[in-house]
């Protein structure tokens, strides 16, 4: 996609949006130093990709939002010094924030949020089999002060453990990799269809291609269902602030 067609499709509202990344250096393990963040982000590039929310993984028991928003902030500037005129994709500084209870009443949760939203990116424990009332509870506790809780890559986890959030309004994220294989689940389909996935992701470690691979190929085989899925997504983000 040339810059000129970029600039159009932003423009027209047509904007491909990467909802789920991990290309911040060093702030986790999706980018370990600003050659591979490059790298990175020209990989996204070449995929068509208009804007990238930069969701670094933040465990609230290992780290001080504070700490975590200042190491964030340095190792973008660097990253972005490094691109110079390089073309890229718009970045969205935001976090992937694990849930556990009690989050709510973290003082700084807020400022994790996608930067210039009140949209938060939660994931549940990897590998997660079951949930506590106490954990659902949490994430509702969540939205009632005035953030908005996206569930990261529903597609991982068991339906009976999402379903339970997406009846009671809270919405979803998916992988662009669950929309390829033989074991593709059928319900996601269904998820996007009633409106609860309002954003497609990556989930871009590097040296792990596959998320991108799928996106891009999910964008140009299956533009309609991506094109709705933007939107969603765009309206979502309509403050946010893109770097």
């Amino acid at each position: 996609m040339t810059l000129e067609k970029r600039t159009d499709a932003v423009a027209t509202g047509f904007e491909r949006i990467d909802f789920h990344a991990h290309i911040i250096p060093r702030l986790d393990h999706g980018s370990n130093d600003v050659s591979q963040g490059k790298e990175q982000l020209a990989r996204l590039h070449r995929a068509g990709v208009d804007t990238v929310c930069a969701t670094s993984h933040f465990y609230p028991n290992a780290a001080l939002a504070s700490d975590f928003l200042a190491k964030r902030e340095s190792s973008f500037e660097k990253l972005v010094c490094e691109m110079g005129d390089n073309a890229r994709p718009r970045i969205i500084l935001g976090a992937e924030v694990l849930i556990c209870e009690g989050l709510e009443n973290m003082d700084e949760l807020s400022s994790l949020c996608l930067e210039g939203t009140n949209l938060l990116l939660l994931e549940l424990p990897l590998g997660a089999s079951s949930v506590s009332e106490a954990m659902y509870e949490t994430a509702l506790a969540i939205r009632d002060k005035g953030i908005t809780p996206v569930l990261a890559h529903v597609d991982r986890y068991p339906p009976q453990l999402i379903r339970p959030l997406l009846d009671r309004g809270i919405y979803a994220q998916i992988n662009a990799t669950a929309m390829f294989g033989l074991f593709r689940p059928k319900h996601i389909d269904e998820w996007i269809g009633d409106g609860h996935v309002i954003a497609l992701g990556s989930d871009y470690h590097f040296g792990v291609d596959k998320g991108v691979e799928c996106f891009e190929r999910l964008c140009e085989k299956r533009a309609e269902l991506t094109f709705d899925i933007f939107r969603r997504t765009r309206e979502l983000l309509q403050n946010a602030v893109r770097r």
